[in-house]
This record gives C-alpha cells, structure tokens and sequence, in this order.
C-alpha cells in the first residue's frame, strides 16, 4: 500500500497564523498599556477610564480586519468557508469585549481599596493611602496649615489618594473633634489636605511613621518625637507631661503578667501640660489585679495614631489597691510597645 506524503501547511495557513498571533499579542499589548498609562497617572478620571477602555476594543476590533483579510484574501471568496469568517467575527468581537472588561478590571477609575469613586482632576493609582472627601468637600492647600493659599478644592464624598504627610497646625478631626496635626501629601500633587477633613480609607500605618522628605521646603514642622518629662503622683492621682512640638499625649496602662494582659486607655490630653487624673485605686479596680503595671505616656499625632519612639513607660507595682514600688522608665518587651502606643492614643477606647 502506498503511504502518502505528510501534508505541509500551506502558505497561505502560515500567513493565517502569523496574522492572528501578531493580532493576539496587539491586544495584550494595548490593554497593558492602558494598565500602565493609569498606573503612572498619566491618565486619570471615570471619563477618561471609560474612553480608554473603549478605545482599547475598538483598536483591537480594527486590527482583527488584518487576520479577516488575510483569510478571505488567501484564494477565491468562495474557497473561504463562511463558518471561518462568522468564527473569526465572533473571535474578534469576544477578544474586544474581554479586553474592555480587562481594562476595566485591572485598572478602573477607582481602585478596589477605595469605598467611592475617584474625586475628578487627579490620579489615585500608585497611591500610598485612600480617604474619603466630606459631604461638602475639602480645600488643598500649598502648606501644612489654614494660613496656607488655597490650591485646588475637591468635592465632597469621593475618594483621594495621598503619598504621605506632613506635620503642621493641627485641625480637628470633622468626626472625633481631637487634633489632627497631619497634613496629607495628595498623589503626585504638590498639595496638601488636613487629615481630620477627610475619612482615611486605608490602615493610617500606610502613610508611614516619618513625614514626607519634601516637607520642610513647604513649610512643615519637625515630628515631635520626645516625652521629656512623665510623672505620676501616687498620692493625687495627677498625671503630667510635656513634649514639645506636641498638641496631644495620651496615656494608658497594662497588666504586666505575659498571659491574660489587659490592656486600658486612661486619657487623651490635649491641654498646655497634658494633665489628666487617674488614682491608684481606680487603676486596680479597673485592671483587677495585684501585681505590676505599666502605666504609658506617648505623643499623638492624631486620634489612634501615635508616635511609637516617644513611648515613655512607668512600672508600678500594686500590693490591692495601693502601690507599693514606682519605677520609672521601665523596659518594656517591643512586642508590647506598639501596642502600649496604640492604647494610649485611642480616645474611642475612653
């Protein structure tokens, strides 16, 4: 029996190929570069995110002309199955709505860790932190503070994206009322915004724990980062401290005992000596325990956000409800500092 010789693709098949595979590998590159041009903020905006979406289908639908005419120009029309040309239709048009919903999905106006949209008129990819704008909007401005000039307004219930801070004049926070002494850096602005304007989005650790490097040419102040002097008074009760450059200090106490640690806010303190009240009692009738305490002092940038390196810590030890030793500036384990820090300066937990 006579074998036949294996069939080689034609010419015209290879062309085919070559078509549709340099049609593929146009259409991942259109929809990366749109992923890109949104991720370097070079395009921004619900109106433009929608335009390059579409823009990316319609070039991939042209460009599937070249494939479909390679097919349909390799021998007579009639040698071309219809079934070919409607799949090659059906294939172009299906790549194109995929794409759009690729572009869609991989870089949206909004990214997925924002609860609104995107405020107009700036770029939130790349963004270290999101927040949310109040109802009636916020002003930006040139420097960390009211004294300022206005550089921009944004409106009200949509999403910003911020890059770090800067420290300045404090501003209550528009929910809490505590002092604020934050003044957001707006991505790839030269503009500032109050962090107690707007509703943070994001974990407040994502701004960082130092300033932006570029805050000093705007006018920001240094980060207050010492407690100088935390004393408490065993018999009274009265709590003080002063920490320059600081506009809150706030206070808490824990368990000593590794297992079963309970932890207690004592006070957020935001007048001239940062002096609150707190007696030996009521820290053992709160803590419910006989043993040592850490009793914390740290500086407080804002409501929840402490500065963890101003951290000062005083051991005393309660025989009931009276304390027997007092030792001052204890050691305390760093699992437990961050911790001590976040206790002190969150007023929710008064």
């Amino acid at each position: 029996m006579t074998e036949l010789p294996e069939s080689k693709p034609s010419a015209g098949n290879r062309m085919r190929r070559l078509a549709i595979a340099t049609f593929l590998s146009f259409a991942v590159l259109v929809v990366y570069l749109r992923y890109v041009l949104f991720q370097k903020g070079i395009l921004y905006g619900e109106a433009a995110s929608k335009m390059a979406s579409l823009c990316v289908a319609g070039i991939i639908v042209f460009m599937g002309y070249l494939p479909l005419r390679v097919l349909r120009g390799r021998g007579s029309a009639k040698s071309v199955p219809k079934e070919s040309i409607a799949a090659t239709l059906a294939v172009i048009l299906g790549l194109a709505i995929s794409s759009y919903s690729v572009s869609e999905l991989l870089a949206p106006n909004t990214p997925v860790a924002a609860t609104v949209s995107a405020c107009g008129g700036t770029p939130v990819y790349g963004a270290k932190f999101f927040a949310k704008t109040q109802a009636n909007g916020v002003n930006a401005r040139s420097g960390p503070g009211v004294e300022y000039p206005q550089v921009n307004r944004y409106a009200g219930d949509c999403t910003l994206g911020f890059d770090g801070y800067c420290v300045g004049r404090a501003v209550p926070d528009f929910i809490l009322g505590t002092p604020d002494q934050r003044w957001l850096i707006v991505h790839d602005r030269k503009e500032l915004i109050a962090a107690g304007v707007v509703l943070s989005e994001s974990a407040e650790a994502a701004l960082g724990s130092k300033p932006g490097p570029e805050c000093q040419k705007w006018g920001g102040l240094p980060q207050p980062n010492e407690i100088q002097n935390f004393t408490y008074n065993i018999t009274t009760g009265h709590i003080n401290a002063s920490a320059p450059g600081a506009v809150a200090v706030g206070y808490g106490m824990a368990t000593v005992p590794q297992h079963d640690r309970a932890y207690q806010v004592v006070a957020l303190a935001t007048n001239s000596d940062f002096a609150a009240q707190l007696s030996a009692r009521t820290i053992a009738n709160e803590l419910s325990i006989t043993g040592g305490v850490w009793l914390s002092a740290a500086i407080c940038l804002a409501d929840n956000v402490p500065v963890v390196a101003s951290l000062r810590v005083q051991l005393l030890t309660f025989d009931g409800s009276h304390v027997v030793t007092e030792l001052p500036d204890a050691h305390v384990p760093s699992s437990v500092r961050m911790l001590l820090a976040e206790v002190a300066c969150n007023s929710s937990g008064l």
